[in-house]
């Protein structure tokens, strides 16, 4: 006899209508779609309002289960509510700080990083306490939890001890799903050298230290543009001393959030991507533009190290002449056409390595 597929609610409230964002919204989605596929899954998903259109493309429309209330009122009903939707999970899984009260079958957490506590002044003082009781909380509580990187599993196991036992690392494929759209060509930057840096304002992605560098790069390299992707920061913000100054000039350019289609263009055009990030649980953009076939300069981060292993050049996350001396380097060169890294490791490996940490759980 068959045994009947795991009823799996899969928790995505942070997931936008159009099913596009950064790093924890590519995961969960690609992870739904991952799910999705498997026989032994029957797939369901706890939306945010207005967004189950980032899901029923890959699970039937009454499989997609939303929660009432927005901003910070979801994430409280999400935690008291959340394992209810849909009827008896065998799992639920959340993918974002929150993993709900009162689950009967397996909870399980992905931890995408400890930045919560590591770094607590870069969350304005509302997320703050929004964010830290209830993901600590999270964190004692589930059967199992499900680290991006050897280097969050670390900073997991340091804060709670108790949590080794239940914690399996499962790494982010080697390539990128942004090979999967079509590339969107940027008008204003064709035929222009550029660096590339992804990640929101806050601190600790430590945007201000290319930009107060390129000051000195534009002076080797006059008609070099920093191009600037991200969201605004959840709290602070640094930006750099220079950035008003250098984005009046269009020496910066600021594109904020971009489609999947113009990001892969900006991965393949950049004569360098620049990861300066002083803390990461992942590294996304240091992996994507590898696998996109750009060069590509990190900080010293554990988590960077980790998800760039072969390709990438590591400088010191302090020292903004190292990073200019780099920058005017890799400008100066013309990049060759682009040579996409072939994938050792995908999204099914991503699947699969969960689901066994889920049968080890149960």
């Amino acid at each position: 006899m068959t045994p009947r597929p795991l009823r799996y609610l899969l928790i995505g409230t942070h997931v936008p209508p159009s099913g596009q964002g950064g790093g924890m919204v590519r995961y969960v989605v690609q992870l739904a779609r991952g799910l999705a596929a498997r026989d032994d899954v029957e797939l369901h998903v706890l939306a945010g309002a207005g967004a189950q259109g980032a899901f029923t493309h890959l699970v039937d429309a009454d499989r997609v289960h939303t929660l009432l209330g927005r901003g910070p009122l979801v994430s409280a009903v999400e935690r008291l509510a959340g394992a209810r939707v849909g009827g008896p999970m065998d799992v639920v899984h959340g993918t974002k700080h929150l993993l709900p009260r009162g689950v009967a079958g397996v909870g399980v957490l992905t931890v995408h990083d400890m930045l919560a506590l590591d770094r607590p002044h870069d969350f304005g003082l509302a997320k703050r306490w929004l964010v830290r009781p209830p993901y600590l909380a999270s964190l004692r509580a589930a059967d199992a939890l499900v680290c991006v990187s050897a280097a969050t599993r670390e900073r997991l196991v340091s804060y709670l001890p108790s949590t080794a036992p239940r914690t399996t690392v499962v790494h982010h494929p080697d390539g990128s799903s942004l090979t999967d759209v079509v590339p969107e060509l940027v008008p204003e930057l064709v035929g222009r050298p550029f660096a590339l840096v992804v990640g929101d304002p806050s601190p600790r992605k430590n945007v201000g230290l290319v930009v107060d560098a390129w000051a000195e790069v534009r002076a080797a390299v006059p008609d070099a543009v920093l191009v600037v992707v991200g969201p605004d920061s959840w709290g602070p913000s640094d930006r750099g001393r220079a950035f008003a100054e250098l984005a009046a000039d269009g020496a910066v350019v600021a594109m904020g959030h971009v489609p999947d289609g113009r990001l892969r263009w900006l991965y393949e055009h950049a004569r360098v991507v620049l990861c300066p990030s002083l803390a990461e649980g992942f590294g996304l953009p240091a992996a994507e533009g590898l696998a996109l076939g750009a060069p590509v300069l990190t900080s010293e981060d554990p988590a960077l190290a980790e998800a760039s292993p072969v390709g990438a050049q590591r400088l010191p996350g302090r020292r903004p002449e190292v990073w200019a001396a780099a920058m005017v380097e890799h400008l100066g060169r013309i990049r060759p056409p682009v040579l996409l890294r072939p994938a050792r490791r995908g999204w099914d490996d991503v699947v699969e390595e969960t689901l066994e940490a889920v049968r080890r759980a149960r």
